[in-house]
């Protein structure tokens, strides 16, 4: 039996751990040629490691996702490595915990060109090579920060908020071309950035994520496994009708009074 993403090129952006390396291990085991993308070299190259070593196809291409020269280089060595690219799932972020009147211009602008422009380069890099082989999907991370957030994540919930906005403008503009652009919001997902964000030296890390889980309506926060299932899911051919929809995928979290 073919596997669904034979063939494929998916192009991950965070690929060096947690719902990035999730999501890139997933679309390999499926079938596709995956490039991970990554800040730091050794994470991607770790990825890409375990892809291959499962018997998937992988390449990592290290890069700063807030710079259009690095985004640029990335999709023309994608082109020239693989000859195509299906899939661009956009899911590098930072996350610092700041409030407002905190928060520094140079924080903000990191956040925001981490998070939201990053998405903008690579939808507008990897678009004409999708409309070129006459379709695509892309797929972008989110947080349920876009709809309801806390206190400290002025900055990351702008950017997230902007994500979910962008990716409804970017469905509209190539409907009517073949490309989808899909939204996944997830909630509480144990990952490293979510792990940076619970140290306390007053609380111990393990008290503090009991919190989290007993606070989630689900019991528990997510696995990173469970983020890539749906973002392979908004990323289907199965689905060739959704375009612009928004799936949240957290535990129940803004369910909740």
């Amino acid at each position: 039996m073919e596997q669904k993403w034979s063939g494929k090129v998916a192009i991950v952006t965070g690929g060096g751990g947690g719902i990035g390396r999730a999501v890139a291990r997933r679309f390999a085991q499926e079938g596709a040629r995956v490039v991970v993308v990554n800040r730091t070299a050794a994470k991607a190259e770790q990825t890409a490691e375990e892809i291959r070593a499962a018997g998937g196809e992988a390449i990592a291409l290290p890069a700063d996702v807030s710079l259009e020269a690095d985004v640029s280089r990335v999709v023309a060595d994608t082109l020239a490595h693989y000859g195509r690219i299906d899939v661009m799932v956009n899911n590098a972020a930072i996350c610092p915990q700041v409030r407002l009147t905190d928060l520094s211009l140079s924080q903000w602008n990191e956040v925001i060109t981490n998070n939201l422009t990053s998405v903008f380069l690579f939808s507008k890099a990897v678009i004409p090579a999708m409309l070129q082989a006459g379709g695509g999907v892309i797929v972008n991370v989110s947080s349920v920060h876009a709809v309801a957030t806390l206190e400290g994540y002025s900055a990351y919930a702008a950017s997230k908020g902007g994500i979910a906005a962008m990716t409804r403008a970017i469905a509209l503009d190539y409907a009517k071309e073949n490309i989808r652009a899909n939204v996944v919001l997830p909630g509480a997902v144990h990952t490293p950035m979510l792990e940076s964000s619970v140290k306390n030296l007053d609380t111990p890390k393990e008290e503090i994520m009991r919190q989290w889980n007993d606070s989630q309506p689900i019991g528990r926060v997510g696995q990173p496994d469970e983020i890539a299932a749906v973002v392979l899911f908004a990323a289907s051919p199965e689905n060739s009708f959704m375009t612009g929809a928004t799936l949240v995928a957290d535990g129940g979290m803004t369910i909740e009074l």
